[in-house]
């Protein structure tokens, strides 16, 4: 029996995202004698210098997690695919390079109690892999419009609606992708106190994903294989995030703000069963490679030293580096490509000037076993109004 390879990944790992709002913060270190008055600023202003200050706005604006497990299972489905159609091939390895570029906007709208904001936010990821048993090349389009309401500067909970449409070719097998898909989104982030807080986020995205292979030899000559089917998606994440100022601690240099993090994210798969078509004749009734549903877990342990951003409006540049280790608690789809454990070190730069900031950040996804290598670039703006 043909089997066709199957799936549908994200390779999108988002930035590290330092908010402009941080570089109002009033726990760093003041503001230079000749440096202009600071305008007065309103509630939602405070509450999001508040909640950047304890680390929250990261994981709130970055997409690195979720991109991630999406990534890795839609790699996973390749290499079932590459296993079943290259029996001899006892080894795969996920080499990817991925460059993405996003935009944030932050409007602040007018509430009766409270702040509230209206979230936008779009972006693009291109990410091709070494050949390696697979050869992906994919693209990503993504956007998101978003409610937010922070009744008090320590807590904020939004609700929103995402859009994704993803492309990806084998340049081995010729088995293309699509995928396009739309969602509900749930955050809510709490600042407990002056060096703990938590983010969460929930999703729930309903889709089709088509399967297509070219030009199959039959009988009756080539033919091209297509299949559709439903793919829903349920993902959560909780990220437990410190705050750490080097002018108060003993323990860090002055002039620096430390973020450790501890993050855990739950992500499930539901495959409806379809009918693929090779040519004009129907094959067999399936559903998902290991069957109807997939899971996946990943757990997270990082830390995060910056430059400490200035009560100024003026510009500033807050470089940043990070390292961590990273641990798959749960992969459905791992009989082939078997790395569960991998170290994570990156830098990043954020330029920042009234209100409004400009951010580069690499970082490197290294397997322990040397079987999954990840270089993302991220590069892009985030505006407030």
């Amino acid at each position: 029996m043909f089997k066709t390879i199957n799936l549908t990944g994200i390779t999108a790992i988002s930035l590290l995202i330092a908010h402009p709002a941080l570089a109002l913060t009033p726990s760093s270190p003041a503001h230079e004698a000749n440096q202009p008055p600071l305008p007065k600023l309103s509630q939602g202003a405070r509450s999001l210098i508040n909640l950047g200050d304890a680390g929250l706005l990261q994981p709130f604006f970055s997409n690195d997690k979720f991109g991630q497990a999406q990534s890795r299972m839609g790699a996973a489905r390749y290499a079932y695919g590459a296993k079943d159609n290259n029996p001899a091939l006892d080894d795969f390895r996920e080499d990817h390079d991925v460059v993405i570029t996003p935009l944030n906007a932050m409007i602040e709208l007018p509430a009766s109690s409270g702040a509230s904001f209206l979230r936008l936010n779009g972006g693009y990821t291109n990410g091709s892999s070494e050949p390696h048993a697979l050869d992906l090349e994919d693209e990503l389009y993504q956007g998101t419009i978003e409610f937010l309401h922070l009744p008090n500067e320590n807590v904020m909970w939004g609700v929103g609606l995402v859009a994704n449409n993803f492309e990806s070719k084998d340049q081995i097998s010729g088995t293309e992708v699509i995928r396009d898909s739309r969602g509900l989104r749930l955050d809510y982030l709490q600042k407990f106190n002056d060096h703990w807080g938590i983010a969460t986020r929930g999703m729930y995205l309903w889709g089709e994903t088509e399967n297509r292979v070219y030009d199959i030899p039959t009988p009756y000559g080539p033919a091209d294989l297509r299949k559709k089917q439903d793919d829903d998606r349920y993902y959560l994440q909780a990220d437990l995030v410190g705050s750490w100022l080097g002018d108060e601690t003993s323990w860090l240099p002055d002039g620096t703000l430390a973020h450790p993090r501890l993050g855990v994210l739950y992500h499930h798969s539901d495959l409806g069963r379809t009918t693929p078509r090779l040519g004009n004749t129907e094959l067999p009734e399936v559903t998902g490679v290991n069957g109807a549903n997939e899971d996946f877990g990943l757990a997270w342990a990082h830390f995060t030293l910056q430059r400490a951003p200035h009560q100024t409006l003026g510009l500033q540049w807050l470089p940043s580096a990070t390292i961590g280790i990273e641990q798959e608690y749960a992969n459905s789809l791992d009989e082939f490509n078997d790395e569960s454990t991998y170290a994570v070190i990156g830098a990043g730069i954020t330029a920042t000037m009234y209100g409004q900031s400009i951010f580069a950040d690499y970082k490197r996804y290294q397997g322990v076993n040397g079987d999954k290598i990840d270089n993302v670039f991220v590069t892009g703006v985030t505006l407030s109004f």
